[in-house]
């Protein structure tokens, strides 16, 4: 039994133990309070043996129930089964049944625990405990790692309610399960015999697990409201489906401050952050919508976070965005009290009053490509980097990363710019090794050259012009088979099939701000002749989820699972209040990154 199996049903014991039985058919039994607690228990059964089965039922379920708060929970097992439930009334013998079960389940025996909740042996129940004994039974399912039929319980307990609140519970649970259900579960139980409701839950588990990146899973989703249109989930979405519920409380604030550096090298990205925030307000204006107003702090030169804050407070600011060095990020971590909430544009240090974070990190990038190869089946890995400082520590995270999930990096080779790629590729597959067993043939002529065999995918970080040397070099020594994931770092941000061409079958993650078709706010970028398709665009993706992300802060960091669809990537917040960004992956096809080719293809047909 999983912790969270022992928990629920602590819970549920505990919670049996104290309501006491709502349906009884008799007044509650009147016991001297100064008796003690064994003197109650030996009343109880003695009056019990003077009355008929219902009233004597009821008082054995009431000496039980002391019986189990004192631990003596043998006794109050050999007390319930000397009722008998076919004598009594269904909803007093559900009483009987559940709490015999959870202490029968608490004693590890889930298959019994069915047994006594077995409907046909209960008789009708009013629909609130049908509810219940649904609830009930899928967390026995659960127990015996039997996650489908656990949903199926969930399901019919979810008909049960007319209340919203209750089925919103029940969908929120039932999507938990599926989430955690192993995907070969999920597709067995789509060719089951299921009903209409249990057909549409396993079909959208199914369809948006089948799914690997964000334009994947909204495509999916779209397509099972169409063929779903009256299932329930789509009138209660369940929580962490269709990101945040967009009628929830929101976070607004008037006059929102910007610590960014106005001057200096920065100032041009931080110009380009800007633009992203003023250009997702723009649109947010012209949908009607109530916006702030940004007040900028020049953090030029500033090594001490405090003078901003006091100008901030001078300004009546509701609101921080930035800064974006780390160093003032993290003395702001470190104040004990901070009253004014923030959204800083790096990743912060643990503290008081760390605040939440958005960024666009390489590292994170490198982990989501680790993770994108690791869920299409890939363990032993080669990887390649630059020769340079930011080159090792992406490499040095992609490795933490496979290891941590069990995989192993094979080889790696780290390329200088101005270095002989075909030598440096054919040492990484071990080609030479090849070519000097060749020579010690006695017949040379019926050798084969191959490369290593212990390495099933490649993870690379290259900067577009050694990318598009590099994968040719791999192709011609032999890895033409060989998958490779790459950080965005080789796509300059727009399509161009003749440059790109040779770079054909490498799948890489990036914004989709460049790999998705443009939203509102890039389009109205782009009007104002602004370079939005470049690795330096990327900022202005930034400043837009900036933005957009703020009001929802709050419910990302209570509701785990919730996430807000962004420009810089589907955004989801961890316990260290960092917003982590889920990218879209996609696959270089004739040159051009193959989302891009789909999303043309679908505009022209349409």
């Amino acid at each position: 039994m999983t912790i969270l199996h022992r928990l629920s049903f602590s819970l549920l014991l505990a919670t049996t133990l104290l309501a006491g039985c709502s349906s009884h058919t008799t007044s509650p039994e009147v016991v001297d309070r100064t008796a003690t607690t064994s003197q109650n228990i030996e009343g109880l059964l003695r009056k019990a043996e003077t009355l008929p089965a219902t009233p004597a039922a009821d008082l054995k379920l009431q000496a039980a129930r002391m019986l189990a708060q004192n631990g003596d929970e043998t006794r109050a097992v050999d007390i319930l089964d000397s009722i008998n439930l076919a004598q009594i009334p269904p909803t007093l013998a559900f009483e009987v049944a559940k709490l015999k079960t959870l202490l029968v389940s608490g004693s590890e025996d889930p298959a019994e625990a069915l047994k006594l909740l077995d409907p046909n042996r209960l008789g009708a129940l009013p629909v609130a405990q049908q509810a219940e004994l649904g609830q009930l039974r899928a967390d026995i399912w659960l127990q015996q790692n039997n996650s489908i039929a656990a949903v199926r319980e969930l399901i019919v307990s979810s008909l049960l309610t007319l209340d919203p609140t209750e089925q919103q519970h029940y969908h929120n649970r039932i999507w938990q399960v599926l989430q955690q259900t192993p995907l070969n579960g999920i597709k067995s139980a789509t060719s089951a015999n299921n009903n209409y409701q249990e057909q549409g839950w396993f079909e959208l588990a199914m369809m948006l697990r089948s799914s690997t990146d964000m334009a994947g899973r909204q495509q999916a989703l779209e397509n099972w409201s169409v063929l779903w249109e009256s299932h329930p989930a789509l009138t209660l979405p369940p929580a962490g489906l269709m990101g945040l519920e967009f009628d929830g409380e929101q976070l607004f604030a008037q006059r929102i401050g910007v610590i960014l550096p106005l001057s200096g090298d920065l100032a041009k990205p931080a110009s380009a952050i800007r633009k992203g925030m003023e250009a997702q307000i723009e649109v947010m204006r012209r949908e009607g919508k109530p916006v702030p107003q940004l007040i900028m702090f020049d953090s030029t030169g500033v090594t001490d976070v405090t003078p901003l804050l006091q100008q901030a407070r001078q300004q009546a600011v509701d609101f921080l965005l930035g800064p974006l060095t780390p160093s003032l990020i993290n003395q702001l971590s470190s104040l004990p009290e901070q009253n004014i909430p923030v959204l800083a544009l790096n990743s912060a240090e643990a503290g008081p009053s760390r605040p939440w974070q958005l960024e666009l990190s390489s590292e994170h990038e490198a982990r989501m490509v680790v993770r994108r190869a690791l869920a299409d089946g890939h363990r032993n890995l080669l990887i390649i980097s630059p020769a340079a400082e930011w080159g090792d520590r992406i490499a040095d995270v992609m490795k933490e990363e496979l290891e941590s999930a069990g995989g192993q990096v094979t080889g790696n080779m780290r390329y200088e710019a101005s270095g002989n790629y075909s030598d440096q590729i054919a040492e990484l597959l071990q080609i030479r090794g090849s070519a000097e067993r060749k020579k010690k043939l006695r017949h040379p002529s019926q050798f084969k050259q191959y490369r290593r065999q212990d390495a099933d995918a490649i993870l690379m970080t290259a900067q577009p012009d050694p990318a598009r040397l590099i994968k040719p070099m791999l192709n011609y020594h032999f890895a033409s088979d060989m998958p490779i994931y790459a950080t965005s770092h080789l796509y300059p941000g727009s399509p161009n099939p003749v440059r790109d061409v040779d770079m054909d079958g490498i799948t890489f993650c990036d914004l989709p701000w460049l790999l998705q078709p443009p939203s509102e706010t890039h389009r109205l970028l782009n009007s104002k002749g602004e370079d939005t398709l470049s690795r330096f665009g990327r900022l202005f993706a930034l400043g837009a989820d900036a933005i957009k992300a703020y009001p929802w802060l709050p419910q990302l960091e209570q509701n785990p699972g919730s996430f807000l669809l962004g420009e810089t990537g589907r955004l989801a917040m961890d316990s260290n209040k960092r917003l982590l960004r889920e990218l879209s992956c996609t696959t270089f096809t004739s040159g051009t990154p193959a989302s891009l080719t789909s999303s043309q293809a679908a505009t022209n047909k349409n």
